[in-house]
């Protein structure tokens, strides 16, 4: 429950927003277009089919945005917000940024700076992080704020994943409850979906590149459907939402959608049995420091050494292998080789690009005394879990005594996507081709978006494809 100082808060800091809305807004536009050179390619056409369904609806608004930088907020602002709307002050958002990614940036004039501007612009900091009580009561507080404020007619602005993407991928398949909580405390209210990119955005920053181009992508939809009773029903529902927009943006972007990778590695090749010792049970320390971050080594102290603490290893490398294929078909460009760049977390399942973040789902999807299998999934689709299927197909064989390792993962992959298929008849209308670097199908002369990846290690040979 709000105190009277809190509301009167936040009534006086709506009057200050008010006042200060023509001059912050051509602040934020002079800003973006001539500091940054941003720009956005489908605005005109994109406000009015927004602001049509905004003005025939006269309830709260819940802004829900895809996040990919630290200004996104001001990005999605001045995509859907022209300035003959600035009066519609009802409709401008309130918004909850993360408190310690803006209230304590650099010197005290900075500071000063940023959190007057953040306040003006009707901000209510958030505190994502903490479990003690005043953690609890902060994040109480806000949510209180925001359902009054919704309670009012008004709107308010949150990211539902509750986070930057950090494989600059939004996923239908995690949906998080807290905007569906807070939507049926206000069931009149709606959804405003909003999916806005820039052209070259392969993953998440601190800013976009300069001279970016932006395309944005929106819906207005109710925030609670007649049956709807528990937030994630809606929170799914608003999720794909989401990503049914951002499906919408990949098909208009010459940026490939799909990206995966996947590894096999024979544990018993000889090329891998060269770097253990069964004897002593050792594994070759210099070996280990070219392929393995030190906190992936530190990771494997706890095994004993022997062949469980090598295989344990191997499986590091195979995704870290993948997560390289699905970096690179995205356009993140790791060395080959570069095992020093990637750091995995078996447990998260995770594999990070140190130079950009950049954030790789993995997969183990065979684990034996003979070989380890990994899949890897950046963007394009969900890797599956052992409730729910992926949208990455894969398959690991033997490779026949004689036959050529490369050819015959070739050949066995191109009839794995044409068993996968009901409308491609025949592996013969499908090829490879390697132009661009990593191996691409095409069919009927077009190169395919599957992600497709090829692998072999010693018996085995692996290959995987995305389906969505």
């Amino acid at each position: 429950m709000l105190s009277s100082k809190d509301i009167a808060s936040l009534r006086i800091q709506r009057w200050l927003s008010v006042l200060a809305a023509a001059p912050l807004y051509a602040f934020i536009r002079v800003v973006l277009r001539w500091r940054f050179r941003y720009r956005f390619s489908n605005a005109r056409e994109f406000q009015e089919k927004i602001w049509r369904e905004l003005d025939a609806h006269d309830g709260p608004v819940f802004w829900a945005a895809n996040h990919l930088t630290l200004i996104d907020s001001f990005l999605v602002f001045a995509a859907v917000v022209p300035w003959k709307k600035l009066h519609r002050t009802r409709l401008i958002p309130w918004s909850t940024p993360e408190y310690r990614n803006y209230y304590h940036l650099g010197s005290l004039p900075k500071k000063i700076s940023v959190r007057t501007l953040m306040y003006l612009c009707r901000c209510i900091p958030f505190l994502r992080e903490g479990e003690d009580a005043a953690s609890e009561r902060w994040r109480k507080r806000v949510f209180a704020k925001c359902e009054w404020l919704l309670k009012r007619g008004e709107a308010v602005f949150m990211y539902p994943e509750a986070g930057r993407e950090r494989s600059g991928w939004l996923e239908r398949h995690r949906p998080k409850d807290f905007l569906g909580r807070l939507a049926l405390e206000a069931p009149n209210a709606k959804f405003l979906c909003l999916y806005v990119r820039g052209d070259h955005q392969l993953y998440t920053t601190a800013v976009p590149r300069r001279d970016e181009t932006f395309r944005s992508y929106g819906a207005l939809i109710p925030a609670v459907l007649p049956g709807e009773t528990t937030p994630r029903a809606i929170a799914q529902r608003l999720f794909d939402t989401l990503a049914d927009l951002q499906e919408e943006w990949f098909a208009a972007s010459s940026l490939p959608k799909n990206c995966g990778g996947n590894d096999v590695l024979d544990l018993k090749s000889p090329r891998l049995a060269e770097h253990f010792d069964a004897e002593s049970g050792e594994t070759d320390p210099e070996w280990m420091s070219r392929h393995l971050t030190a906190r992936e080594q530190k990771s494997l102290e706890a095994l004993p050494p022997g062949f469980k603490r090598f295989a344990e290893a191997c499986k590091f490398i195979a995704a870290k292998e993948a997560a390289h294929k699905a970096l690179t078909q995205s356009g993140i460009q790791t060395p080959q080789g570069g095992f020093l760049m990637l750091q995995a977390d078996l447990f998260r399942r995770k594999v990070v690009h140190l130079p950009t973040g950049a954030q790789v789902d993995v997969r183990f999807t065979h684990e034996d005394e003979d070989k380890v299998h990994c899949v890897a999934v950046l963007r394009g689709g969900f890797i599956g879990d052992d409730e729910t299927p992926g949208d990455v197909l894969w398959d690991v064989a033997e490779i026949p005594p004689g036959d050529d390792p490369h050819e015959f993962a070739r050949g066995k992959c191109l009839e794995f996507i044409a068993e996968s298929s009901d409308e491609i008849s025949s592996p013969a209308l499908l090829a490879f081709t390697d132009d661009g670097g990593a191996p691409k199908v095409l069919q009927g002369g077009k190169v395919q978006d599957w992600g497709v990846s090829l692998s072999h290690s010693g018996r085995y040979a692996a290959w995987s494809f995305m389906i969505s």
